[in-house]
């Protein structure tokens, strides 16, 4: 990797030799400066695109620029578009969240808090069940203690829904069209026959689409190269072994005889290399065909007529695969082909792409089944619980400070365990969604946002209700079940307050990084004497990863309950909207201080986040104010039932499709650019990202690269621009390479910041 980044930015061979001389990924004691380098150059901050590459400012371990423009905490979310659009539709999904809740909250909120709080309901109930009636926090503010009409109608918040949906696509098209990468050309085509060959694949999807001629411009065969990435983890288990003997052999330690000799460990390591080479070298023969491959053309609009072509959808494939014919596509052969733009080139998991549509909707139904298991679990908990807490009542006096208290602080630990529960299950669920074997980064990260989101709120929200409502004992009405003392209504008040505060304090009080920092600070102290080796100290130096499908999940999960109870509790989404603020802020934080840079990502996250969520809190939304008026009023007003019906319109049709009918959603332009003036330009793409073939590729690249421009460090005049995008990108199997400015006098000031 190092002798590659030098070759392009000119490094002769003995300055090649000593910068490989300088850094050692088993190397004690570390160079802390490389460590420093390593940490500004994998944090989430872009570089000055006028700057020059220059060998001094590369970080020798990634490849990354190692001089950095920090970005201001205040800074708009449309500045974090240079790492692609994904983390900024994040955060501006956020955004919108606080917008809706804050409407919510205008429209009728603190006019529901007011009535509710003036309310008398305790008055009316009946006298054998008025000392279990009290008029404290959690039942004041609630809808029980209204004894009024409930006659609000909160439609504005579905067309707010609709701006949004219009919002989303503008921003995602803008951001589309103002970089150029090689997925812009690029197709991903599905259930090819296994036993096609290349020549065969080049020639069909060299034939006219569309009734014009294509320019096909390169082909990525995706391989089954699951022997190809265990034997890779061999060697990197043998390496921390080894890793293990060096620091042994450091500290004068006798090294145990269950563990091999230092020699014998590099030799085994020699013949894995030499191993994975060969595999490299004939992988046509040694590999079989997955059935996938990306295939590039010259012109985007290309591209994009071989997708209008094959109509057949994912589901249409996957009934061809069970035996039910789909005779009306074009087809390869036999087969129906699932044609699409493709994604990312660091967003496709190589070493998954072999498992078929089929056996991926197995698989999916699996985890589905498994996690349902561990609602189960969870519910078992929280009925446990439930149970404690009605032998409690039995057994205490009603009304004493001993039974207020007792309750109480069963609703805290029942709020705790239920963040507990929620917490296994989203470990759970990322273990599942691994089992399913996502062919893209962004299928893996929205299973999981989709069943880490629907688990936690039905762990949170459905089963406090199930528990409360319908297994509670000495229950002679459902309103009882509320506002009785240890009911639904300070349940779910104790839920709300636990939600405000504990979602972004956890991510600012993380352990792993402050163990991170301790560990930095060791590194420096020890010096000489430090026992960690260059790799170990690399990543304490790097911040911590984003998890975008989490931070997902947690969002609208928090909506979800919110939008469902806020008819009952409506001074509870004063404490969610105070929760994303404050989730915000902190994450934004997090964002441009602390985490490192995560690789490049698209649209498709957020636009499947809202497809799938949206819908989802209006119907739950519409469904709460139904039902708590129902059970509250014995009746339902006429205009919460036009708005559950809305709702349920809203969620059952194409609104997507009916959007772009009503309102100028724009146009995704194709770019007008061809392939051949662009890919000098790509640091990623395909064939550098495919792990069989991205060492040949990598050369390749580089030697075109070095055919095609020779830097003169003289002519800055009006072919700096045009030279600086032709050599400013490298594509690794992970990193990036961009052009830096060595006289950037922060340099000295931001690698210092970073040693805390």
């Amino acid at each position: 990797m190092l002798s590659q980044v030098l070759q392009v930015i000119g490094a002769q061979q003995t300055e090649e030799q000593q910068m490989e001389a300088i850094y050692d990924d088993f190397q004690r004691p570390p160079k802390i400066q490389i460590a420093m380098m390593h940490a500004a150059a994998t944090k989430f901050a872009k570089t000055d695109s006028n700057i020059d590459l220059d060998k001094t400012n590369v970080c020798p371990c990634c490849g990354l620029p190692a001089v950095i423009e920090e970005i201001p905490l205040c800074s708009s979310r449309h500045e974090f578009s240079f790492n692609g659009s994904g983390i900024a539709l994040y955060f501006d999904f956020l955004v919108f969240s606080g917008i809706i809740v804050f409407t919510y909250i205008a429209i009728s909120c603190g006019y529901n808090i007011y009535v509710n709080s003036h309310g008398k309901r305790c008055i009316h109930i009946n006298s054998s069940f008025a000392d279990q009636c009290k008029s404290d926090f959690f039942n004041q503010f609630s809808l029980t203690n209204d004894h009024e009409q409930l006659d609000e109608t909160r439609i504005v918040i579905l067309f707010m829904t609709l701006f949004y949906r219009r919002h989303i696509n503008k921003i995602a098209m803008e951001l589309d069209d103002a970089a150029i990468l090689a997925s812009d050309f690029s197709i991903l085509v599905e259930n090819i026959p296994r036993d096609a060959k290349e020549p065969e694949i080049q020639e069909y999807f060299s034939q006219s689409f569309q009734n014009e001629t294509v320019e096909l411009r390169k082909l990525c065969i995706a391989y089954e190269i699951q022997p190809y990435l265990k034997l890779n983890t061999q060697k990197q288990l043998k390496e921390s072994v080894l890793t293990k003997v060096l620091e042994l052999e450091a500290e004068g330690k006798q090294i145990p005889k269950s563990i091999p000799s230092r020699v014998q460990l590099k030799q085994e390591i020699d013949e894995i290399s030499k191993e994975l080479d060969y595999m490299e070298d004939h992988r046509a023969t040694i590999f079989s065909f997955s059935g996938i491959c990306i295939i590039s053309y010259n012109y985007e609009r290309q591209a994009d007529n071989v997708c209008k072509t094959f109509k057949a959808t994912r589901f249409q494939v996957l009934l061809d695969q069970l035996g039910f014919e789909q005779n009306q596509f074009q087809q390869f052969r036999n087969n129906n082909l699932f044609v699409r733009k493709a994604p990312e080139p660091g967003d496709i998991i190589w070493g998954n792409l072999g498992i078929t549509i089929k056996e991926q909707f197995k698989r999916t139904l699996i985890t589905n089944a498994m996690t349902l298991f561990l609602l189960a679990i969870g519910f078992g908990l929280l009925l446990a619980l439930s149970y404690l807490q009605n032998v409690i009542n039995k057994n205490i006096s009603k009304g004493s400070a001993a039974e207020a208290t007792i309750v109480t602080f069963i609703g805290f630990a029942s709020s705790i365990l239920i963040l507990i529960i929620n917490t296994i299950l989203a470990k759970m669920i990322i273990r599942f969604a691994e089992l399913e074997q996502q062919a893209t980064r962004t299928d893996y990260n929205i299973s999981v946002a989709y069943k880490m989101g629907v688990a936690q709120f039905l762990n949170t929200a459905i089963l406090t209700l199930i528990i409360n409502l319908f297994i509670q004992e000495n229950i002679s009405s459902l309103d009882q079940a509320i506002w009785q003392t240890g009911g639904l209504n300070s349940d779910v008040m104790l839920i709300f307050i636990t939600n405000s505060i504990m979602p972004w304090l956890t991510q600012l009080i993380d352990i792993n990084y402050f163990y991170k920092l301790y560990v930095r600070q060791k590194i420096i102290k020890q010096g000489e004497n430090c026992k960690y080796t260059q790799n170990e100290a690399n990543k304490a130096f790097e911040g911590p990863s984003i998890d975008l499908s989490q931070k997902y999940a947690n969002l609208c999960k928090t909506l979800m309950f919110t939008f469902l109870y806020s008819a009952l509790l409506p001074i509870g989404v004063c404490f969610t909207f105070i929760s994303i603020i404050c989730l915000y802020w902190a994450e934004k934080y997090l964002l441009v201080r602390r985490d490192s840079k995560p690789a490049p990502t698209g649209s498709a996250m957020a636009e499947a986040m809202v497809a799938f969520y949206i819908e989802l809190i209006l119907l739950l939304f519409s469904l709460g104010c139904t039902f708590w008026e129902w059970v509250n009023y014995d009746q339902v007003h006429v205009l919460t039932w036009l708005q559950l019906g809305f709702s349920t319109l809203y969620y059952l049709i194409p609104i997507k499709k009916i959007c772009g009918c009503i309102v100028d959603l724009g146009i995704d332009n194709a770019t007008v650019e061809s392939y051949d003036e662009k890919f000098l330009t790509f640091y990623d793409d395909y064939d550098r990202r495919n792990p069989v073939t991205l060492d040949a590729a990598k050369e390749k690249w580089i030697k075109i690269q070095q055919e095609t421009v020779q830097p003169n460090s003289q002519q800055k005049t009006n072919n700096q621009t045009k030279q600086y995008h032709k050599i400013n990108h490298i594509g690794t199997v992970s990193t990036k390479v961009h052009p830096l400015n060595t006289a950037n006098s922060r340099e000295i000031d931001d690698l210092q910041q970073l040693q805390v």
